[in-house]
């Protein structure tokens, strides 16, 4: 891997930790009085197409990085925040999105070469 290799491989990176906020941000977007949570459709497709494009760079274990960036925010999102405030996600749309955007894109991801 040369150098521009890399630092595509890390702005993919920051392109998965960005995607982590912004789907749990809308995770808990309402369709009228029902809970919609099509984000976690979204973090599964946008997982997998961030490891398609990282192991176009490279076959070794760094093609994960985006997703361990995306993990690493969703899990930061499931935690309580200061003072007992309240988790930024929980419940049924926390398992939909960890198991759309995490465990799909991995499974696949295992399958690549």
């Amino acid at each position: 891997m040369n150098v521009t290799e890399r630092l595509e491989l890390a702005l993919l990176t920051v392109a998965g930790a960005l995607l982590g906020i912004l789907c749990c941000g809308f995770l808990m977007i309402y369709l009228g009085s029902i809970p919609f949570p099509i984000t976690a459709l979204v973090a599964g497709v946008g997982n997998l197409g961030l490891l398609w494009l990282a192991g176009q760079y490279t076959e070794s274990g760094w093609r994960f990085a985006p997703l361990g960036a995306w993990t690493l925010v969703v899990v930061l999102a499931m935690l309580p925040g200061l003072h007992g405030s309240g988790q930024w996600i929980s419940g049924l749309p926390l398992l939909l999105i960890l198991a759309l955007g995490l465990g799909i894109p991995s499974t696949i991801a295992a399958r690549f070469p």
